[in-house]
């Protein structure tokens, strides 16, 4: 006979229903408040999710939050790590991930994501969303995601646009609660990606902005450059031939 409580086990923490379930309820119930205020969090995560995609190999995914972002993500990729310096938060989204039946594809990582603890060039792919209006050095993260990126790879930077945080504002306001709304840092990272011969596309839709960056594995510049040498060693040969 089925045992009434079903234990699910995620690394080295044991996952009762009861809590599963109640996790759960407590996000749709804070997903519908911010529907009632016109922000609707399935449509953000599907929106950056139809840009990205597709995303292949191993997807690192800084600022797990509640696990909204991951547990989408998780359904699209082969293997997804996903770091946040909170136990409280990696502990809902691992709720949420065991409600959706993928918390076995999910690697929860605690740790502090100015300091990342991998390899350069570790992942196939690098994402946030909604998470760097929240962090006090946010450059520090950004370069963290570059470096941990393989050449050839693909950044994913989300987060609310400007008439998102109006509504974040809003929503916590009637909660007595005051949102972060630092000023937004995505000139700067096309900028500084291009910089970086990266190939940038940005868009900005359902109260989000994205940016989606791909590595090129050498620059136009050099690859010119490269171009002009080759041609000009085989002028010589042809000239010296003849």
């Amino acid at each position: 006979m089925k045992r009434a409580i079903d234990q699910l086990r995620a690394g080295d923490s044991c996952l009762e229903r009861r809590d599963i379930e109640a996790n759960h309820a407590r996000l749709l119930a804070r997903n519908a408040l911010h529907r009632r205020f016109g922000y609707d969090s399935g449509a953000g995560v599907g929106f950056v999710l139809e840009k990205a995609l597709p995303l292949c190999g191993h997807v690192l995914d800084v600022g797990t939050g509640k696990g909204r972002f991951v547990v989408a993500l998780a359904r699209h990729v082969p293997k997804v790590t996903t770091v946040d310096i909170s136990p409280e938060e990696q502990r809902f989204a691992r709720l949420e991930a065991a409600h959706a039946g993928i918390v076995g594809r999910i690697e929860f990582v605690l740790a502090d994501a100015r300091k990342l603890p991998w390899r350069a060039g570790t992942f196939d792919a690098v994402a946030s969303w909604n998470a760097f209006h929240h962090l006090d050095d946010p450059a520090r993260v950004f370069a963290e995601m570059l470096r941990v990126l393989k050449p050839g790879g693909k950044l994913v930077l989300s987060d609310f646009s400007p008439s998102g945080f109006r509504l974040m504002r809003t929503i916590h306001a009637a909660e007595g609660r005051r949102h972060p709304h630092p000023p937004s840092q995505f000139p700067c990272w096309r900028a500084r990606l291009r910089d970086r011969s990266f190939a940038v596309r940005y868009f900005i839709g359902h109260h989000q902005e994205v940016l989606i960056a791909k590595r090129l594995t050498s620059s136009p510049r050099l690859s010119s450059q490269r171009l002009t040498i080759n041609h000009q060693a085989s002028r010589a040969m042809q000239i010296k031939h003849n």
